[in-house]
């Protein structure tokens, strides 16, 4: 069932408005996340651009720009994982764990922030398998094509494309709190239907929020990359907090 929680979502009229639907069998995936956004309690909202969130995206910019200057083999220390497994998913290993690193020496573990973790590793994988296979691409195809976003001023694009995984990953977390319940029902007589619910609302975040553009931060994410670790977070907090933002504010006309 994808992502799960350790609880439903909260017993306010909002949430009752979002479990309604899945009493009905086939819910449109927008109206399904409009609801969702509506149901959100501006915490949440917070939490969801917050402090366990940030290094996900600082980690993601940092690859790039490491592997445009250095090549993969300097970022992924250990060589056999490039000579034994996939390098493409050698490289989002490592990406990822530098980005737990920060997390865990920071004492920032959320349940967005393993959210956020998620949506980097799927984001460097696309991002440096470029539409070919995981397991067709090269280590030095993986390393033009990750390096290629700082290498050709485009950080703001890799920058949305974390974004749209990490909606994909966020919505997914929001259904599977309550999903389970309907699981048996008519609505939802299968854990296949209630898995194919999760995938279209994922599949509707990430189409709706390739409306939120970025392209007005490349420089301060150029910028940012350049600086000291505390100072590199605090220039890409608000680039995250405007692409949350931003993308709710799409994401809430769902129909």
């Amino acid at each position: 069932m994808g992502t799960s929680a350790s609880q439903r979502s909260p017993a306010t009229p909002e949430w009752e408005q979002v479990r309604e639907l899945y009493k009905q069998p086939n819910p449109q995936p927008g109206e399904v996340v409009g609801r969702i956004v509506a149901a959100l309690s501006p915490e949440t909202r917070q939490e969801m651009h917050g402090p366990s969130v940030v290094p996900s995206l600082n980690a993601l910019l940092w690859g790039s720009c490491h592997v445009a200057k250095h090549g993969l083999p300097p970022l992924v220390e250990d060589i056999s994982l490039l000579t034994t497994g996939p390098p493409v998913i050698a490289l989002a290993a490592t990406v990822r764990n530098y980005a737990q690193e920060h997390i865990t020496d920071g004492r920032l573990s959320s349940r967005f922030g393993e959210l956020a973790l998620d949506a980097l590793s799927n984001t460097v994988m696309d991002a440096a398998a470029a539409g070919r296979g995981l397991l067709s691409v090269t280590a030095a195809e993986a390393a033009a094509n990750f390096g290629s976003y700082a290498a050709q001023q485009n950080l703001a694009g890799l920058s949305e494309n974390f974004l749209g995984h990490d909606f994909d990953h966020l919505f997914r977390y929001f259904v599977a709190r309550d999903i389970g319940d309907f699981i048996g029902t008519e609505a939802f007589p299968t854990v296949s239907h209630g898995s194919r619910l999760l995938d279209d609302v994922a599949h509707y975040c990430r189409e709706s929020t390739t409306q939120v553009s970025l392209a007005a931060f490349e420089d301060q994410l150029h910028e940012a990359v350049a600086l000291p670790l505390h100072e590199r977070i605090a220039k890409l907090e608000p680039v995250i907090a405007y692409g949350i933002v931003t993308g709710l504010g799409v994401l809430a006309g769902g129909h």
